[in-house]
């Protein structure tokens, strides 16, 4: 058995998560564990390594809409900057009891309509059951100022202001008569609404609506914003991005004819970077930045900016086009030539080649250093 050393195996651009299950298969279907060292990466065991990072995208899949309605009657249940998981429950509408005795006098099933206006705030409508919704009034449609709701053409429920149709749904208007003669009116949304009849006596503390909750339909961070009518809740998806697409790494001490036995046959696989016929190992900083990637070595930081800390500026003392060392974050020990600098924000753009590619890194003044 050799001296083990780091190498990467070339595939076609999407097969390495494959290749890497393939590979793994192989060196226990031969036993070479011992020639070959394993890793625990997410408390599982691989020999192989595809290193990937995390990427917040807004993308749904499927077209699927990744925001909430959240109205103010809910209570927020998931905490912004969190990650939720689909079916997670997002916000929760407490059960309604009587607030005092009452006597049901009139109960109206009604369509609710609710658009979204250009400037976030919402117009609600209520139309009876009787009256029939247009079929192109739909979750999501884009609807214009003066378009009549019904089939009928009803002026009375016609849009006003242009806008996005965000709710469609039934609910009850229920009223009550409470002592003294006094009346008071509950929307209900009808999922949740108890058995109820007109003429009904409901004492203090009865219950009249059920629980009702908003649940994810995707898994992401939870993002939050206030508006005048509702919270919009937004899901954004986080995605894991190879970070080195094309390349499977792993560290060996097998033999020239294993390693290329290693590889013979497997789909995707090409072959070892280095050489078509020889394996060659990789050395210096392209293997540390891969294995700070990885999380297997720890990853240098820098001092922190003047800036931060209400120190002056930093006298900008390189230019575009120069040549400098990275001394911060995974790609510390890389040379690359400055591409752009942005002295607002005090950061630079380094261009560093990473097995020939090259690849724009962006860093604080104080993450490079003059050669």
């Amino acid at each position: 058995m050799r001296l083990k050393k780091w190498y990467a195996i070339q595939t076609y651009a999407g097969s390495e998560l494959k290749v890497k299950e393939d590979l793994n298969e192989r060196v226990r279907r031969r036993e070479w564990e011992k020639a070959v060292e394993s890793f625990q990466i997410d408390g599982e065991e691989t020999f192989f390594l595809v290193p990937v990072e995390e990427v917040i995208t807004s993308r749904s899949r499927r077209g699927a809409t990744t925001e909430y309605r959240v109205p103010y009657e809910y209570d927020l249940v998931a905490k912004p900057n969190v990650r939720t998981a689909r079916g997670d429950i997002l916000a929760r509408k407490a059960p309604r009891h009587m607030e005092e005795d009452g006597k049901v006098t009139d109960i109206e099933v009604l369509q609710r309509v609710v658009v979204e206006l250009t400037n976030r705030n919402e117009e609600t409508h209520y139309i009876p059951a009787d009256k029939r919704v247009r079929r192109d009034i739909r979750l999501g449609e884009k609807i214009r100022n003066g378009v009549p709701l019904t089939s009928d053409s009803d002026e009375k429920y016609m849009v006003a202001n242009r806008g996005t149709v965000v709710v469609r749904d039934k609910v009850r208007r229920v009223t009550f008569e409470l002592p003294g003669g006094k009346e008071k009116k509950k929307i209900i949304l009808d999922k949740c609404a108890v058995r109820m009849r007109k003429g009904m006596t409901l004492s203090q503390g009865d219950l009249y609506e059920e629980e009702d909750h908003i649940a994810s339909r995707a898994s992401g961070l939870l993002k939050v914003k206030e508006y005048k009518d509702k919270r919009a809740v937004t899901i954004q998806r986080i995605e894991k991005r190879r970070l080195f697409p094309g390349y499977v790494f792993c560290r060996l001490g097998l033999d020239d004819e294993q390693m290329m036995e290693l590889i013979d046959g497997i789909k995707g696989a090409v072959r070892y970077v280095g050489s078509r016929f020889k394996p060659m190992p990789i050395e210096g900083p392209e293997m540390k930045l891969i294995r700070r990637k990885a999380g297997l070595l720890a990853v240098p930081v820098a001092t922190a900016t003047p800036a931060a800390s209400g120190e002056p500026r930093v006298e900008v003392d390189f230019t575009v086009g120069e040549v400098v060392e990275i001394v911060d974050g995974p790609f510390a020990d890389f040379t690359g030539e400055v591409k752009e600098i942005d002295k607002d924000a005090e950061e630079v753009t380094v261009m560093v080649k990473i097995f020939g590619r090259e690849t724009p890194v962006r860093l604080g003044f104080e993450g490079i250093d003059k050669l």
